[in-house]
């Protein structure tokens, strides 16, 4: 077991800050797909009891990232390519519908907090593969920081769950070197000035955020021949 373990937040109870970092290593496939979720080891590791752990693990097979089989009991779920394709799905449609809303909307102050995310992430391009990490959680702030100024942060936090198994594809993306970085920063300071500035005329918010989606999608048939024990054949 390959588990990172960052120390916990101020005010961060034993359960919350087990979700957390299950979660992480889940999403960046420390806990790779199909690895047993033993509840004691994991508490062991965590210093802490079992219960804890026991409730973390109950959150993350809600959000699709844990599954009970019998006699084996609970694993890190297997990437599901119906819910590569869902999240993919409801990432575009929200995103879009975000873009066209409050383009020219958002004010001078938050699109700078984009641009200093923005600008932190082409500081890191020079350290790839190292810096993987640290990439997607900026791309994963700068669209957190869309969602929430853009009004819609309850919106944000509800599909969490939902486009897991699209995230996790994407860090596989990032990890196969797939990952076009330059791209992705480019798009995103195209978003910081359409969002200050409004859209100019012939650019379409469906088109514009699949460009950029689409960048960390990849070829799931190639990824699911390259990688084929991280994948389910049956859809969910």
């Amino acid at each position: 077991m390959h588990l990172l373990v960052p120390p916990p937040h101020k005010g961060e109870n034993n359960r919350v800050y087990a979700c957390r970092v299950l979660r992480m290593n889940i999403m960046t496939l420390r806990l790779q797909p199909g690895e047993p979720l033993n509840e004691a080891e994991l508490a062991a590791r965590l210093q802490m009891s079992r219960t804890p752990v026991h409730e973390a693990i109950t959150t993350l097979r809600n959000e699709w990232l844990g599954e009970i089989f019998p006699q084996r009991g609970t694993q890190v779920s297997r990437i599901d390519p119906a819910l590569v394709k869902e999240g993919y799905s409801t990432r575009l449609l929200l995103e879009s519908a975000l873009l066209r809303d409050v383009a020219g909307k958002i004010g001078r102050t938050q699109v700078q907090q984009l641009l200093d995310c923005m600008r932190q992430q082409e500081a890191l391009r020079d350290r790839m593969p190292d810096a993987v990490d640290e990439f997607i959680q900026l791309d994963d702030e700068f669209h957190r920081m869309m969602y929430f100024f853009g009004g819609r942060s309850h919106t944000w936090l509800a599909i969490r769950g939902l486009v897991s198994h699209y995230d996790r594809m994407r860090y596989l993306d990032a990890l196969d070197g797939e990952c076009d970085y330059d791209r992705v920063t480019v798009q995103h300071r195209d978003f910081c000035d359409y969002l200050l500035m409004g859209l100019p005329d012939g650019v379409d918010p469906e088109q514009t955020i699949g460009a950029h989606l689409t960048s960390f999608r990849g070829n799931l048939m190639a990824k699911m021949a390259l990688h084929p024990d991280y994948f389910t054949l049956q859809s969910s």
